[in-house]
């Protein structure tokens, strides 16, 4: 009787992690952690420590409403320590069930690392008064820190076929909170973008160096390859888009007079495309933008 091979998804092993694949993987992820490291100190070094950063910065302060100025918002106060350390239990919980405790631990260690260094770098990295600021220090900022922390932690205990759902209502989340520090007059732009880089050094770190996150099991399995492709696609145009937007209202912002609320509106999509930049980013190197093999070198026989 003659043999034939039928073609079949391949399933993705532990190997895939193992030898070759996750050397590759693991310096991706050593990559961003080295990018983000890098990221913060620059960025305070260009916004915090020159009179050309903060006069810009505080430009768009100055667009902010006096009704509105130090105000809050739902999304804001959502972040506390209560629930901040009730998400971690959250997630080792849920690591625990899917037998993934260990990643469950490093998904609670990017949490409160994030928050705890965020907390640390209000101490010490102070602003000088160098542009005549009106506002104290804020660098970085603590809720954008958590909101992008929270998701790239729930991420790692999530499965990966619901990953794209769950990276949707985060990002929404991430996003909206980075625009509401802004619009209140909390944080400046060269905060969230200090926040992004905190969440993407511990995210990055662990994930380099930490316990293996998908080890190609049942739960580990992808979910359709359109939805993810269209994720990767609106990430990438959301960046773009905000980026584009940004640059034009600073342009009008900064031209005669100067429009501070022009210049309001370049912060919050700046601070939009560095949170979308960065989920984004993690998005990619996570993988899930590949499409799977269709067909396997080790299928099956079947018999006709």
């Amino acid at each position: 009787m003659p043999v034939t091979r039928m073609p079949e998804r391949a399933v993705p092993d532990a190997r895939d992690e193992g030898r070759g694949p996750s050397v590759s993987r693991r310096f991706r992820w050593a990559l961003l952690a080295a990018l983000g490291f890098v990221i913060v100190p620059s960025v305070y070094a260009l916004a915090v420590l020159t009179p050309a950063g903060q006069r810009l910065e505080d430009a768009a302060l100055g667009g902010v409403r006096d009704t509105d100025l130090f105000g809050s918002d739902t999304a804001l106060n959502v972040i506390s320590v209560p629930v901040i350390l009730l998400l971690v239990v959250v997630i080792v919980v849920v690591a625990f069930a899917r037998r993934r405790l260990a990643v469950g631990l490093g998904a609670g260690f990017v949490v409160l690392a994030s928050a705890a260094t965020s907390t640390l770098l209000k101490r010490i990295a102070e602003r000088p008064e160098i542009a005549q600021s009106t506002t104290p220090n804020s660098f970085p900022s603590g809720h954008a820190t958590i909101a992008l922390a929270a998701l790239f932690a729930v991420l790692m205990v999530t499965p990966r076929r619901f990953r794209t759902v769950v990276l949707l209502v985060g990002t929404v989340y991430a996003v909206f909170v980075a625009n509401q520090t802004v619009v209140y007059g909390w944080h400046r732009v060269s905060d969230i973008v200090g926040a992004c880089a905190v969440a993407l050094f511990w995210l990055g770190l662990v994930r380099a160096v930490g316990p293996r996150v998908d080890r190609g099991q049942r739960g580990d399995r992808d979910g359709r390859r359109g939805p993810r492709r269209v994720v990767t696609v609106v990430l990438l145009v959301a960046v773009g888009v905000t980026l584009a937007v940004g640059v034009a209202a600073l342009v009008i912002g900064t031209a005669g007079s100067g429009d501070h609320a022009a210049v309001l509106v370049a912060g919050r999509m700046a601070s939009s495309a560095s949170v979308l930049a960065v989920i984004a980013a993690v998005w990619l190197a996570d993988g899930m933008h590949h499409v799977p093999r269709t067909t396997s070198p080790t299928a099956p026989a079947v018999r006709v």
